[in-house]
């Protein structure tokens, strides 16, 4: 950007003056409403009211707002974008005279005002055009209490076809055999899930990737291995002899090698049972000869002595002959793999074809449309609209301006979906240039914080949309970029770019973490103050989390806040606390020290709803209602608070509860006199709830239950006002369900069991003021004065997937692995998921405003981050000062890499110590057994043992 000439005595301006320059210009570009463009806007930076400001910008060109398309991902945010229009439109009638008149005239046509998520823009496509789209003209949106349902019934048909195909069908056959009837179903089901992209990535796959069946596959690696047996130094019998013949695992080795060299029946085993017996053969010999990742073994494995052989010699010729031979067993095996892998793709894209047909048959046969299969129907009815000339005609004399936020969690399908809309501006087709204005799009996002891969969000969905728009207006550039935050305290944006101009952006791929100059936020290096960033460092889960609980507590006794809306300050407030996590396994702890100290929580967006203690009381009560004769189900009544017997009776009533509680069997002696009462009021009240299963619909039995037992004297503490909107969302749970047909109490529970599995959220309630417990994903667009950010080096744990699919690994063609095959897949997710979690780990840094606490467990005194862990990315200069906080100090400074110098808060009055090689195990030990036990203490007073006599209410 070119800088205005100044006067020698005139003091030229700062390089954040420059950028902050530089930053106005471009949002008065993004503005423009004559102009294409393309934005890259960093946390904070005010992107939305951008993109409000273009399209007021629109109407006041004289735009007519039904030739307007705004575009967003939730719903939430269209709302907020459309209420944030019509206060800008007031307020220019308010300033204008001018803009009074566009008012009243805007006034009675607000409805026009087309802001909606992508999939209601879709469903709304489809409903104007059905029978082009192939529908019934009164079809409806899928329910999601029956999704679930249709897509396990599609599973089921799908397993049925395979067991009878594995007989005749090689590929299948293995493929059963290889993962099970349960990972084969998980993996289907995961690729049903992502049908969209799933489909065409197999289809690519397959056609590059061309192998023979799995027979003639484990002929050719038979063959193999028998050229590398028969060429070791010394013949097989000499590797033999030579080997550990005292290892008690030598006879079944050299019984392996034998059939391998043999070349046994492989060739004529065509049947899926000979292959899979063959290939059990063939990994235990070849484990022999390669590590457990593949690579050659220089030296027999860990457990392989020396004094095994007849003598050192034997040792050492042995020796040798395996080193020599390794690398010609890895390269067999690899070629094995690959080819086995092609294999059951094939047979998983066979079931995978199976499970889409039934799925949408079922939602044919109901007439409904769930959000995959409508925006599946809008391509296909934009790429099929030359065939409806009229319909296309009134589609693109619609809309003239689209608009997409948000645009970094776009997916390839909903890109084509856009660009199909737009693709008539090139050609100079449609009625759009009639307007008062060119044509126009714009689109805005930030590839610093897409992190939405498992939703299929692809980051190189930004770079291929710019070149795309460019393209239409080939005279005039499109992209631009805005930093300057409006969000985080100065301190805050200054660690912010020193953190990530620290962590690795070497890595060559095209979905690579980036952070360039132009990502850096235009602020002035201040001094390091210790107010703004915190080091948490503690020896163990438990002390972290009380040390989190105890400064969260501090915060609402002390802390000041600058009010978001009248910029003033105040108390702090729960509200404006967020402790966030990496993976959905992290919060119970924090919640409990939370509770424990009086301090309202609320578990957001897929965390704890079924996690929660009322949730799994009312859970335990619908399965039993469901199955009274399971003695589990029974046994789980009992220990829930509907009921809450001690454990001792409950051992007393094993093995069949179920008996005792239907009076088949008596209460039995010795139970605590409490218990005893317990169980009689219970089977009294059983005895009138029972029948009521049959007689009345399935929400009013659980609404007369939780009357009779009294349940609301359960319902106590902070999370009072948290724990009855769930009550409230189970009972609405089960009245939607038995309005979808699932009509008796026992369908309802086998459903509830399946959407235990999911990320169902907890009850959202308006208004509560309590502390936020939220995954970063859920965090996103989200900011907070206060923000934790958690457990820093756990991963995120868990199996891989059965089936691995990648849309471009090495060289850009697509990948797709099935248990394993094919390291080099698992190897793209890893790097993929890698570079997700630095971005992972830009979204949580950038939602604090005014402090920042970044906290993490050590592990005797060291930083080891798991994989996954967003710890896994940090620069080792931070890991380093998480380990200087836990040997104390005044104050802990960390330098990065560029020089820039963040200066943590005192380790005595925010740190908890772990034990330290420098202190002495006394030094060490004290401060963190006395929060121990104060963290103790805290959580036992939150959730009370188990008494041995308790007193349910069973009826009133």
């Amino acid at each position: 950007m070119a800088t205005e000439p100044h006067l020698p005595f005139e003091v030229p301006p700062s390089p954040t003056e420059v950028m902050i320059a530089r930053d106005e210009a471009a949002r008065a570009f993004a503005v423009d409403p004559s102009r294409n463009v393309v934005l890259e806007a960093s946390a904070g930076t005010g992107k939305t009211h951008v993109l409000v400001t273009r399209y007021i910008n629109l109407l006041r060109a004289g735009v007519d707002p039904a030739n307007i398309l705004a575009i967003t991902f939730t719903r939430k945010a269209a709302a907020e974008m459309r209420e944030r229009i019509l206060r800008g439109l007031r307020e220019m009638a308010r300033l204008s005279a001018a803009d009074e008149a566009r008012w009243r005239m805007l006034r009675d046509r607000l409805g026009d005002i087309s802001i909606s998520t992508i999939d209601a823009f879709c469903f709304a496509l489809l409903r104007e055009f059905p029978l082009e789209a192939d529908l019934d003209p009164g079809f409806d949106i899928a329910d999601e209490t029956v999704m679930p349902r249709l897509v396990e019934e599609a599973l089921d048909g799908a397993l049925r076809v395979g067991r009878r195909m594995a007989a005749r069908d090689a590929d299948i056959g293995v493929l059963m055999a290889t993962l099970g009837e349960r990972r084969v179903r998980r993996g289907l089901a995961a690729l049903l899930d992502r049908r969209l992209s799933a489909g065409p990535i197999i289809r690519r796959f397959l056609a590059r990737a061309h192998a023979p069946s799995p027979a003639d596959a484990l002929a050719r690696v038979v063959a193999r291995l028998q050229d590398v047996l028969a060429s070791i130094e010394g013949g097989l019998e000499g590797f033999l002899a030579d080997g550990p013949v005292a290892h008690d695992a030598h006879g079944l080795l050299a019984a392996d090698l034998r059939a391998v060299a043999a070349g046994f029946d492989a060739e004529t085993g065509a049947a899926a049972s000979d292959v899979q017996t063959a290939r059990a053969v063939i990994d235990r010999m070849s484990r022999y000869f390669l590590k457990d990742d593949g690579d050659p073994r220089a030296r027999p494995a860990r457990g392989f002595l020396k004094a095994q052989c007849q003598s050192a010699l034997a040792w050492q010729r042995h020796s040798r002959a395996l080193a020599a031979a390794a690398p010609h067993v890895a390269e067999a095996m690899a070629r094995f793999g690959d080819d086995l892998n092609v294999a059951l793709v094939r047979a998983s894209g066979r079931l995978f074809r199976i499970a889409c047909w039934r799925y949408r048959q079922a939602l044919d046969a109901q007439a409904s449309v769930d959000f995959s299969e409508g925006l599946s129907r809008a391509l296909h009815l934009l790429r099929q609209m030359d065939e409806f000339a009229q319909s296309r005609y009134r589609l693109e004399a619609r809309y003239h301006h689209v608009l997409v936020d948000e645009f970094q969690d776009t997916n390839p399908s909903q890109w084509r979906l856009v660009a199909r809309l737009i693709e008539s501006w090139g050609e100079g087709m449609g009625l759009a240039h009639d307007g008062p204005l060119q044509p126009s799009i714009f689109i805005v996002g930030d590839r610093k914080q897409s992190i939405y891969a498992f939703r299929d969000a692809d980051v190189r969905m930004l770079r291929r949309a710019r070149r795309y728009i460019a393209a239409l207006r080939p005279d005039s550039k499109v992209r631009k970029s805005i930093a300057r935050s409006f969000r985080a305290a100065p301190e805050l944006q200054a660690f912010t770019n020193d953190l990530f101009a620290s962590i690795d952006t070497s890595v060559k791929r095209a979905d690579a973490f980036r952070f360039t100059a132009r990502d850096r936020f235009p602020v002035d290096t201040p001094a390091p103050a210790g107010g703004r960033l915190r080091l948490i460092a503690a020896g163990d889960t438990a002390l972290a989390s009380a040390t989190i609980g105890e400064e969260v507590g501090r915060l609402l006794g002390e802390g000041i806040v600058r009010d978001r809306q009248t910029g003033l300050a105040r108390p702090a407030r729960p509200g404006d606390i967020a402790i966030l996590f990496r993976s959905r396994a992290s919060h119970r702890e924090i919640e409990a020290a939370l509770e424990a100290r009086g301090i309202p929580t609320y578990v957001y967006k897929g965390l704890g709803f079924f996690d929660a203690d009322e949730v799994k009381d009312l859970v335990a009560l619908l399965r039993y209602l469901g199955q009274p004769a399971s003695p589990l189900r029974a046994a789980a009544l009992l220990r829930s608070r509907v009921v809450r017997v001690s454990d001792g009776a409950v051992r007393l009533l094993a093995p069949h509860p179920e008996h005792v509680l239907s009076g088949v069997d008596t209460i039995p002696a010795g139970l605590h006199e409490e218990d005893r009462r317990v169980l009689e009021r219970l089977r009294e009240s059983l005895g009138t709830w029972l029948p009521l299963v049959d007689r009345l619909p399935p929400a009013e039995v659980l609404d007369r239950i939780m009357i009779d037992a009294a349940y609301a004297f359960e319902l106590r503490g902070p999370r009072l006002v948290q724990a009855r909107e769930n009550l409230k969302k189970v009972r609405s749970m089960a009245r939607r369900l038995q309005n979808r047909g699932y009509a008796t109490m026992a369908r309802i529970a086998d459903h509830v069991d399946q959407l235990s599995a999911g990320d169902e959220s907890n009850a959202v309630v308006d208004a509560l003021d309590a502390v936020n417990l939220m995954t970063v994903h859920a965090a996103k667009g989200l900011e907070f004065p206060f923000v934790f950010l958690t457990n820093l080096t756990r991963g995120t744990g868990g199996r891989g997937d059965p089936i691995v699919i990648v849309p471009a690994g090495a060289g850009g063609h697509p990948l797709v692995s099935v248990a394993g095959s094919l390291p080099q897949a698992e190897d793209a997710v890893r790097q993929r998921d890698r570079e997700e979690t630095k971005r992972l780990l830009y979204v949580a840094v950038t939602r604090a405003r005014e402090r920042l606490y970044l906290a993490a467990v050590l592990e005797d005194g060291r930083f080891l981050a798991r994989p996954g862990s967003l710890g896994d990315v940090l620069p080792a200069s931070l890991r380093d000062a998480f380990v200087q906080a836990a040997r104390g100090g005044a104050s802990v400074d960390w330098r990065a890499e560029n020089g820039g110098v963040s200066r943590s808060a005192p380790a005595s009055a925010y740190q908890t110590f772990g034990p330290s090689p420098r202190r002495s195990l006394q030094q060490a030990e004290t401060p963190c057994r006395l929060l121990g036990m104060r963290a103790g203490r805290a959580v036992r007073a939150s959730h009370p043992p188990r008494r041995q006599s308790t007193s349910p209410r069973s009826s009133t």
